[in-house]
This record gives structure tokens, sequence and C-alpha cells, in this order.
């Protein structure tokens, strides 16, 4: 950075740490002056884990309205933009210790040493709410809202997550801490409060998310990188199946595969790559009777540069995954590194689905809908059959026909 660049950034930052402060100190002083507001702001940061309670009253003190907070390069990872630096809301980060050499002279011997000196220090930083930030590269996994344009208050990034809320000591306590140049915050006034309307336990309502991680190859003498996603899930046992949708990833239904023959120890599941692709998509000319062509759906996950397409037949109670063999979008088949990168998500995201509560109804719903797929074909096979005894039939009777003339013939 240039000098003028580094004046700016830094001017930045310092003002980043005053408004941080100042909106710690207004939020406990309010809490303390009004003590029924405790059981509120506890709400509020329980949707705001796994911030701490000091940094969510930074928060709340800048923007009440926040939901769903995170650093500018975390909305990178979630396949979003930041359209509005103005929204930034500043945090003090996790403390840090670092250690400098310096040069310093003895007073005795009056020889210049290196002494290492220890320091610790608390960065500014600065984390943007999700209503400043609009999906890229395609539209949101999670809303279908356009890229580009700010999502519906519904959207899951938009919604507030879940969490637990701390207790009204560990609030006290911060509080006490923060106020303590200014009389600090007396613990006795929560005696009066009443019952906990909040359980702990149960923790407070929103947005679930969990997470899938890609450990990549390293180049020599390096560590391995690895690389956290972030998703949400939803049920569907109409389909049956679970559409995971998996933030700066793609989406990936998993369901019971359609064909199984439930004969026992037959496990097997579909894995689909994105949304399904609509009914009256047509072929690129190239393509017409290309059986190994094939066409994304919306939202169609991407690694390495790579867009995945149709699905892959899963068993996962095996432990040999060489029938992992996925398609990309076009023709042939995606290569060896990123399928084996994706099936590190498939993995662990097929450990989520077995790990469902609503597995035995999806597998039900699977079984129905199997059984009624051979109702019909059982169906269509009496059918076929009875048919064919109409023409066996018929071929019998004019047999014996021509048999009655012949011998008719020969009597003559």
């Amino acid at each position: 950075m240039t000098p003028e660049e580094l004046a700016a950034w830094q001017a930045r930052k310092d003002n980043g740490r005053a408004a941080a402060k100042s909106a710690e100190v207004q939020i406990a002083a309010a809490i303390r002056d009004k003590p029924e507001l405790i059981d509120g702001f506890r709400a509020f940061c329980a949707r705001m884990n796994p911030y701490s309670i000091r940094n969510c009253l930074r928060i709340f003190g800048q923007n009440p309205e926040a939901t769903h907070v995170q650093p500018r390069f975390f909305w990178g990872g979630y396949g979003r933009a930041i359209i509005d630096d103005n929204a930034a809301v500043w945090i003090m980060a996790p403390k840090v210790e670092r250690t400098k050499t310096k040069e310093v002279e003895n007073p005795r011997t009056g020889q210049v040493e290196e002494v290492e000196d220890t320091y610790k220090f608390w960065p500014v930083e600065d984390v943007y709410p999700a209503s400043a930030t609009v999906p890229k590269n395609g539209p949101c996994p999670f809303c279908n809202g356009p890229e580009g344009e700010r999502c519906p208050d519904w959207c899951a990034v938009m919604q507030p997550q879940a969490g637990s809320a701390p207790s009204r000591e560990d609030v006290a306590e911060a509080l006490n801490a923060v106020l303590k140049q200014i009389g600090g915050f007396d613990p006795n006034l929560l005696h009066g409060l009443g019952p906990d309307p909040i359980d702990e336990d149960d923790g407070c309502p929103g947005v679930t998310w969990h997470n899938v991680t890609i450990t990549k190859g390293a180049a020599k003498d390096k560590k391995p990188r690895t690389r956290r996603y972030r998703f949400i899930h939803t049920i569907d046992l109409d389909r049956p199946g679970v559409r995971y949708a998996v933030a700066g990833l793609g989406v990936i239904w998993i369901g019971p595969h359609e064909f199984r023959r439930d004969t026992g120890g037959d496990d097997a599941v579909t894995v689909q790559y994105g949304d399904d692709v609509p009914s009256d998509w047509e072929k690129p000319r190239w393509a017409w009777g290309d059986s190994a062509y094939h066409q994304a759906g919306p939202h169609a996950p991407n690694i390495n540069g790579i867009t995945f397409a149709s699905y892959s037949v899963v068993y996962p109670s095996e432990d040999r995954w060489r029938w992992f063999e996925p398609w990309r979008e076009g023709k042939g088949r995606v290569p060896e590194t990123t399928a084996e990168q994706m099936g590190q998500v498939v993995r662990q995201l097929l450990d989520h689905y077995r790990g469902l509560v609503e597995l035995d109804a999806i597998e039900q719903a699977g079984f129905r809908k199997r059984s009624a797929y051979r109702a019909r074909e059982a169906e269509h096979e009496a059918s076929r059959l009875a048919k064919r005894e109409q023409e066996l039939a018929q071929q019998r009777a004019e047999a014996e026909q021509r048999a009655a003339a012949q011998r008719a013939l020969a009597e003559q």
C-alpha cells in the first residue's frame, strides 16, 4: 500500500475500534438501567452464534436489526458479494499474542543486545450483515433469488442462526467488565426479573447450519489444504429425499434409490447433483442421440471449475468407493481428483442423512413409491401376458382349423 492508502486503512480501523467500544458501553449501560432488557439481549446473543457476549453488545449497538453477520471472506465462501461497505459492523477479534525481536542497549555493558518483546492485542475486525450481501456467480441456492439482487427476508441466509442463549449470570459478568470504570453492574438486579423465559437446553429458534470439509492435496513439504462448507437441509417426503443446499458449492439431493429391490441388505441411495433438470430441455444438435450427454440442473455443484451433472447410485454400507465415477456437465466423467473431493462431501452428507430422525419416514415414503411403481409394473406384465395368451389361443385355433381342413381333404 502507498502511505496514503495505509493511512486511510489505519484511520478506518481506528474509527471502527471507537465505534465498537462506544456501542459496547452504550448497550451495557442501557441494560444496567433497565435490567428487564437482559433476556431480549440473550436471545440476540443466541442468533449471533458463535460471537462472544461482548461482541454481541458491539453488534447490537451498531445494528440491532442484524440477524446473520459474518466477515467479508466468509460471505465470499457463501457465494455472496457485499454491496454496501457502509454496512460494516465492528467487533474485536480474539486476542493475539506476538513476539518481536528488537535491539536494546544494555545500560551496564553499553553493548547493543537483541531481546524478545512479547505483546498482546485485540485486533478490530469488520463484519457484515446478510442484508448487505447478494448472490454472485448465479442464483441463491437457498431461495433461488437472482444473482446480484438482495434475497427475501425468508431466505435461510437472512434468517437468525439457531443457538444457545448465555445465562443471565454470564451476561451480568460481561456487563460488569464493560462498566467497571463507571460503577460496574450489580448482579442483585437479576433477582427481580422472575422466572427465566429462555430454556437454555432447547436454545433459541433459527436456522441450523452444519459443516462439511474438503481436504485437498498439498504441494511437497506443505500441509494439505482444507475448505469448510456450510449447509442446510430440507426434507421432501413426496420425492422422497433430502435437499442439501451447500453454501459456495451447490445443491445435492440424497434419497432412496428408486429401483431398489427391497430384498434385504440393499440400502442403495441416489445422489443427484443439482436440482431437477426441466423436463422440456433440449439437447444441442451435437448431442442428439448421445446417451453420454448430461445437462447440469439448477444449482449444480462445482468443484475446481468442473460442474457435476446427473446422479450416482451409492451403497453407503460398503467400504469400497470404486463405483464413485460421477458425470460432468456435457460429456465424460469427472477427473479422479475432483471426483475424490466430491466423494468426501458425499460421505459426510450420507452420515448426516443416515442420522436424521426422519430417516424412517423417508424410507417408508420411498417404499410406498417403489410399491406403486412395481404394482404398475406387475399390471403391465399381467396385461402383456394376457395379450400373449390371446395371441397364442388365436394361433392355436387357426392351427386346429388348418389341421381339420387338411384331414377333410385327405378323406376325399
